[in-house]
C-alpha cells in the first residue's frame, strides 16, 4: 500500500478517543485504503492540494450543519463544500425540488422552464445581469467570460491579481495561492501553477498585487493595446479590499474601455442576493459564478450586459459571435436545485443572520487568539472570516505569505478531532447554523488551542 494510506493510523486513534466500536472504526479504515488504492491522492483528492491536510474519514451524508462519517461520527461543517451550501447540507426544499425535476428528466440538450425561471431570478437580482448562460461549473463560468471579453475586444492579454484563484482551466493558473512565490518573477510577469499548461499562455496574463490601485493602474495603461480585460475576486482568497479599492477598479476599467469582470464563484449569493456587486455597490461588466448558486449542485453561470453578452446568440453574425455549446450547460436537475437555493435565500432576515454570525464568530476567535498571546489580522466579509496570524496588516497575497501558515493547518486538524470539519482558515456558515454551532465552533477552537499549546504546537 502507498503512503497516502497513512492518515489511517490517525483516524484509529481519534476513533478510540471518540468511543466509536472498533468494527465501524475498522471499516472506515478499510475505506480509507480504498480511496489511496484506487483514487489519486486518495481521500484529499477533491479537497486540497496539501497531501499532509488528508482527512481520516469518510463522509456518510449530511443535515443541516452537520455531516456524518462512515464510522459514525457527527462533525459541525464550517467548511460547507467550500463556500456551496448556504442553506446547509440537503435543504429540504432544494431535496423536494431536485427529486420532482429528477423524475420529469434530468438531460435534453435543450433549454428548459428551470433555466429560464433561475435565468430570470438572475436578472432581477444581480446588478450587471441582462442575460444569463449557464454551464457546468465556476471554472467553465471563467472560460466563458475571458472568451466573451476577448472577442468583443479583439484583444489578448487579462489582468488578474496575485494569489487570485480563478478555477483550474490553463488560462488563468498562475501565480494563484497554489503557486510557488519563491519564483514568482517582478510584476506584471506570470508564472504557471502546474505541469502541462501550453508554453507562451503566460504570455496573455497580468499579475497585479491585490488592493494596489496604482500599480495596476500603470500595468492597465502599459498594456492597453491588446488588454482585453481585468477580472478579480471581490474578496480575494479571505483578503477583504481596502476601502475605495473596488471603486478604484470600476473607475480605471471604466475611464480605459476595458471590460471588468468579477470572479464571483467565492462570493455570489453569500455576502448578498445580488452577490459583492451589491454588498459593494460597485457594477462589474461580467460576473461569474457557482458554487452558492447551486447548493452543492455542478452548476456554473456567466452573467454580464446585453453588448457582451450578444456575443453568445448564434443569430449574431459571424464577427460577433463566439462558441459555447455543452450537453449539460442549464442541466435541468441543477437549475432546479438554483431555483429552490434562492428562493430559501429570498425568506426575509437570512442575510441579517448571515452577517451577524459571521462578525460574532470573527470577534470570538479575534478574543480567543489574543487571549493565547497569538498576533492575528481577521479579515473576510460578512459570513466569510478569515484570519493571518502575524502582527502586520495583511493586504494582498504577499503579505500573507509572511504569516504563520503552518499554525492553521495545525489548527484544522485538531478542530476535526473535537468534531469540527473545516477550521483552518476561512470559515463559512449556512441558514442552518446558530448559537449553538457559533458556541460548538469557538469551543472546539479553544480546545484545539490548549491541545496546541501544550504540545508545543503554537509556534513554529
Amino acid at each position: 500500500m502507498s503512503s497516502r494510506s497513512e492518515p489511517t493510523a490517525e483516524h484509529a486513534e481519534i476513533a478510540e478517543d471518540q468511543g466509536i466500536p472498533e468494527s465501524s472504526a475498522s471499516s472506515a479504515i478499510s475505506a480509507v485504503n480504498q480511496a489511496a488504492e484506487y483514487l489519486p491522492g486518495g481521500t484529499y483528492h477533491t479537497l486540497s492540494q496539501n497531501p499532509d491536510s488528508a482527512p481520516e474519514f469518510l463522509f456518510s451524508h449530511g443535515s443541516g450543519a452537520y455531516v456524518y462519517t462512515t464510522d459514525g461520527r457527527r462533525l459541525l461543517d464550517i467548511m460547507l463544500g467550500h463556500g456551496s451550501l448556504m442553506l446547509g447540507h440537503c435543504p429540504p426544499s432544494v431535496v423536494e425540488a431536485v427529486k420532482a425535476q429528477a423524475e420529469r428528466g434530468n438531460t435534453f440538450t435543450h433549454v428548459t422552464q428551470p433555466a429560464i425561471e433561475l435565468a430570470k431570478m438572475m436578472v432581477e437580482v444581480v446588478p450587471c445581469a441582462d442575460k444569463v448562460r449557464f454551464i457546468n461549473s465556476g471554472t467553465e463560468a471563467v472560460m466563458l467570460a475571458l472568451r466573451l471579453v476577448r472577442a468583443y475586444t479583439g484583444k489578448n492579454k487579462v489582468l488578474k491579481f496575485e494569489g487570485a484563484y480563478h478555477g483550474f482551466a490553463d488560462e488563468l493558473l498562475f501565480s494563484t495561492n497554489y503557486g510557488y512565490p519563491d519564483r514568482w518573477p517582478d510584476y506584471p510577469a506570470a508564472d504557471p501553477d502546474s505541469l502541462g499548461i501550453p508554453a507562451g499562455r503566460q504570455d496573455h496574463v497580468l499579475i497585479a498585487p491585490w488592493n494596489d490601485l496604482d500599480l495596476t493602474a500603470e500595468i492597465v495603461r502599459n498594456n492597453l493595446d491588446d488588454l482585453a480585460g481585468i477580472i478579480l475576486e471581490p474578496v480575494m482568497r479571505g483578503l477583504s479590499s481596502r476601502p475605495g479599492f473596488m471603486e478604484g477598479m470600476r473607475e480605471l476599467a471604466t475611464e480605459h474601455n476595458v471590460p471588468l469582470i468579477f470572479d464571483e464563484v467565492g462570493t455570489g449569493f453569500k455576502l448578498a442576493l445580488g452577490g459583492a456587486q451589491e454588498y459593494y455597490g460597485v457594477t462589474p461588466d461580467l460576473a461569474t459564478f457557482g458554487k452558492g448558486l447551486g447548493s452543492g449542485y455542478p452548476i456554473g453561470a456567466v452573467a454580464g450586459s446585453e453588448e457582451i453578452m450578444s456575443y453568445l446568440d448564434p443569430a449574431s453574425p459571424d464577427d460577433a459571435r463566439i462558441f459555447s455549446l455543452g450537453s449539460f450547460h442549464g442541466n435541468a436537475v441543477s437549475t432546479a436545485a438554483a431555483v429552490a437555493t434562492i428562493k430559501g435565500l429570498r425568506e426575509p432576515g437570512t442575510y441579517e443572520h448571515l452577517t451577524s454570525y459571521g462578525n460574532r464568530l470573527r470577534d470570538g476567535l479575534e478574543e480567543l487568539f489574543q487571549r493565547f498571546d497569538l498576533p492575528v489580522q481577521m479579515t473576510g466579509e460578512a459570513n466569510t472570516v478569515e484570519w493571518f496570524f502575524t502582527t502586520e496588516p495583511v493586504t494582498d497575497y504577499r503579505s500573507s505569505l509572511a504569516t504563520n501558515r503552518g499554525l492553521k493547518d495545525r489548527l484544522a486538524a485538531q478542530m476535526r478531532r473535537h468534531n469540527v470539519f473545516g477550521g483552518g482558515g476561512r470559515l463559512g456558515s449556512s441558514t442552518a447554523h446558530g448559537d449553538t454551532e457559533l458556541s460548538l465552533t469557538l469551543e472546539a477552537m479553544e480546545a484545539s488551542l490548549v491541545s496546541l499549546r501544550d504540545s508545543g504546537g503554537l509556534s513554529g
